[in-house]
């Protein structure tokens, strides 16, 4: 699930594309095709909608290792699926059952409490549908877990030291629009997948859209995309890719992003938001809700940006700017192996969708509309320039630098020749080690091939949700733990310890048994590198 970034596009054109006030579909397909291969993405959809007509829906590439990925393939969409979320909470709002910024959400559903009782009782729908909150986006509790999303909830009461004070700038949060996407469906007594299907999907006929990986390979076995990574730049670019699973578990934060869909009904999507909720004549949707999504609650970035708006603010599950005098909506998605765009520009009658299923870095899915709207609304050409090479292709390169040093990690100087306390012994380290809000690490000692000696040897593993990985000694008692997932990828040191003894200086703590465990230089790991875990006796 990312942000759509502000951008300086004013000097972005379409390279071959653009020297025509009318779209040339071969120069755009040519365009997309060498754009994929710079950049390195397998496969990908584009729908164009102009003036209620699609005047352009097509895929390019391979939507798994042999199959083609066409307009009519179906990917998760990641936090695109934000803007089905408050268009939900604004039908409720239309039907007199909740309200945007007056009742608290601890009313509507009392699991959400906080430590401090005054935050509780001011954060509203609209705070926590336009990202205006303090709190911590504490997410790997919520990534890849069996707990259901109800008790999750209840964990955030121990989440500490949230500012009272609210920003007027914007702080993406994801586990907010769960608790968001929670307290909606507690109050209309149902899951908050039907409230989606029920209030907006279906309403919408919008066909090819639905929740969770398994629904989406189970309802559309013949044209679904897979998840795919690469391990460099290089690699990526020879066509080299690591096609990944789909994602079996449930999506705790499916309220944030768990939608699939395909570039055709993404286009419909925009088209009705644009329209204020009207599909063929008919109000389907509440036009003042979904005014009230398109309206500004938040600045994402107040800076002065040449060729776009004053300031880069966001609605309710929409970005909102504009683009050469062009107001435009926007949002952008990116989950485990996938991403999406979903722009579209209201006065022009323009919606334009894109989704690939690449992890993270497909930053054609961010320019290539941008360059489409040159041409389709005939906007002035400040600078001709090749936004492949000069802007796309150095961000993947940077996104893959980046993703390396962060897999590799940030780990203190290790120190040689200094054993664990109990390194004869590793069964000490075994146990339950729990804490209030993030759960449980369960650490254990199982017997592994050794891959330098071929021999089997007895190794420590941990278990933490549906994670799990061999812990590799460092030094005294830190182990090196690893994550290698699509979306959390890091390296950090798990540490643990006896229970201090009140008065003790020095002392022999190989004397005591380990109870606590404490996760260090853990990216990512919003907070859960200050918590104490304590073993379960």
């Amino acid at each position: 699930m990312v942000v759509v970034k502000s951008l300086l596009v004013m000097f972005l054109s379409l390279s071959a594309a653009v020297q025509s006030a009318k779209l040339n579909e071969d120069d755009l397909r040519s365009t997309v095709k060498r754009a994929m291969e710079r950049c390195g993405v397998p496969g990908m959809g584009i729908a164009i909608l102009h003036k209620n007509k699609v005047v352009f829906a097509e895929g390019f590439g391979k939507r798994n290792e042999k199959d083609p990925y066409t307009a009519q393939t179906v990917q998760p969409i990641g936090s695109v699926t934000k803007s089905f979320t408050a268009t939900a909470v604004g039908q409720l709002v239309a039907e007199g059952k909740v309200d945007w910024d007056t009742t608290p959400i601890s009313k509507y559903m009392p699991d959400f409490q906080l430590k401090d009782p005054i935050l509780t009782s001011q954060l509203t729908f609209a705070d926590l549908l336009s990202h205006h909150t303090t709190f911590p986006n504490t997410m790997i509790n919520w990534h890849k877990t069996k707990t259901s999303r109800r008790d999750l909830v209840k964990r955030l009461r121990y989440v500490d030291d949230i500012p009272r004070k609210q920003p007027t700038t914007m702080n993406y949060n994801n586990i907010m629009y769960a608790v968001a996407g929670e307290a909606a469906a507690h109050v209309a007594g149902t899951s908050y997948e039907n409230l989606v299907m029920d209030k907006v999907i279906r309403p919408l006929g919008l066909s090819q859209t639905g929740f969770s990986q398994n629904t989406m390979k189970r309802l559309h076995p013949d044209n679904y995309a897979l998840p795919h990574e690469g391990v460099s730049y290089e690699a990526v670019e020879k066509g080299e890719f690591k096609v990944l699973p789909l994602e079996e578990l449930y999506m705790s934060y499916a309220p944030a992003g768990d939608l699939y869909s395909n570039v055709l009904d993404l286009v419909k999507w925009g088209k009705t938001v644009m329209d204020l909720g009207v599909v063929d004549g008919k109000q389907v949707l509440n036009k003042t809700s979904v005014e009230e999504t398109l309206t500004a609650h938040t600045i994402a970035y107040g800076g002065r940006r040449d060729g776009r708006g004053a300031s880069l603010t966001y609605g309710l599950g929409w970005m909102l700017d504009s683009y050469k005098g062009h107001i435009f909506y926007r949002h952008n998605g990116a989950t485990s192996g996938y991403t999406s765009d979903l722009i579209m520009f209201p006065d022009d009658d323009l919606v334009i969708a894109s989704t690939s299923n690449i992890v993270k870095i497909s930053q054609i899915g961010y320019y290539l509309p941008i360059q489409i709207a040159d041409v389709m609304l005939d906007l002035p050409i400040n600078k001709t320039s090749d936004w492949i090479e000069e802007l796309a292709v150095p961000q993947v390169k940077e996104y893959y630098t980046t993703a390396k040093k962060l897999s590799q990690g940030f780990l203190p100087p290790q120190i040689p020749n200094k054993p664990a306390t109990f390194a004869n012994n590793l069964r000490a380290y075994v146990g339950e080690y729990t804490d209030s809000l993030f759960g449980t690490f369960v650490i254990e000692l199982e017997e592994k091939e050794d891959s330098k000696t071929g021999k089997k040897k007895e190794v420590l593993t941990y278990k933490y949700n549906e994670l799990t990985s061999v812990l590799e000694h460092y030094h005294y008692d830190a182990f090196v733990v690893t994550l290698d997932d699509p979306l959390l990828k890091f390296r950090a040191l798990m540490t643990f310890s006896a229970d201090p003894v009140k008065g003790e200086k020095g002392g022999d703590q190989k004397k005591r048994p380990i109870m606590r465990m404490q996760i260090q230089e853990m990216l990512y790991g919003a907070g859960i590198s200050k918590k104490i875990f304590k073993k379960r006796h």
